[in-house]
């Protein structure tokens, strides 16, 4: 027996690879570990309807735990993709760092709440990384408008995220200067793809964390931090591996990233619940 009694798992790089297929030793794990009475939660950087494919691929039984998305900005019921917590960022400061990232020469995208105001995506017209935006998010049941200048769109929605693919060689400079631009304003991350090799450039509103998506979750249940597991493999999981009583990093995580957790699952997320489940982390 463990005394953990929820899981928050990351999505890309941690449940599933290129082919988002959750294998069947995960599949098996993970309905072991419900019903041994640990609760399983996705804790991801997706969106509602992104991360739904995945989810439904899971051998999870009500009643379900709800998903943490956009990297802790929203919490949605599984079932229905009603909104049951969020953080945004005003339309104001949105506007303005997207419009910083155009004016870089990138395509950027705000992320709104769809279940609240009918729109998933807002993204400028034009710039580097449009053709796999388009790609990415045409491969999804999303409603996407299209502006000519974020700094135009006056009746933009509250934002969850403001992100643009960006290339890597010029992500260091580009991140260091949007910092200082907007310092204590927002919390940043740069997400390194090495499939595309592309950098993710993506900025939510002050404090937004997927750590405090997961407090959400346990909170409903009465978990405190010191009994939940999160696993991860990015910078945008380190403040949910900090937080959680066992931080997990996968194998492939950077060092940073490694660092930071209690843990690092060598043998892959299969093995790491296998462990969990016979007692091996108290």
């Amino acid at each position: 027996m463990t005394k953990y009694k929820l899981v928050a798992l990351d999505i890309d790089g941690t449940l599933i690879g290129r082919d988002e297929v959750v294998s069947p030793e995960v599949i098996s794990t993970l309905a072991a570990a419900q019903a041994a009475g640990i609760k399983v939660c996705l804790a991801t950087g997706r969106s509602y309807v992104e991360a739904l494919p995945i989810w439904r691929q899971l051998p999870l039984s009500e009643p379900y735990e709800a998903m943490v998305l956009f990297g802790g900005a929203l919490v949605s019921d599984p079932t229905s993709g009603r909104t049951l917590y969020n953080r945004t960022m005003s339309p104001d400061l949105a506007r303005s760092f997207g419009q910083a990232m155009c004016e870089a020469g990138y395509c950027a995208v705000v992320a709104t709440d769809p279940w609240r105001h009918g729109v998933d995506y807002v993204r400028s017209d034009g710039g580097w990384g449009k053709e796999f935006l388009s790609r990415w998010l045409g491969r999804h049941p999303v409603n996407v408008r299209v502006v000519p200048r974020l700094s135009e769109a006056a009746d933009l929605p509250p934002a969850l995220r403001v992100s643009a693919v960006i290339q890597s060689s010029e992500a260091p400079k580009l991140e260091a200067q949007l910092r200082e631009q907007f310092a204590g304003q927002l919390t940043m991350h740069a997400i390194y793809v090495p499939a595309y090799d592309f950098t993710v450039l993506e900025a939510f509103s002050a404090g937004t964390s997927k750590m405090a998506g997961v407090t959400y979750v346990s909170q409903a249940w009465r978990i405190g931090a010191g009994h939940v597991v999160a696993v991860g493999d990015d910078v945008n999981d380190l403040a949910m591996l900090q937080g959680a009583g066992l931080g997990v990093a996968m194998p492939q995580a950077s060092d940073a990233v490694k660092s930071s957790a209690k843990h690092v699952a060598a043998g892959g997320l299969a093995m790491f619940l296998d462990e969990l489940l016979g007692g091996r982390f108290g």
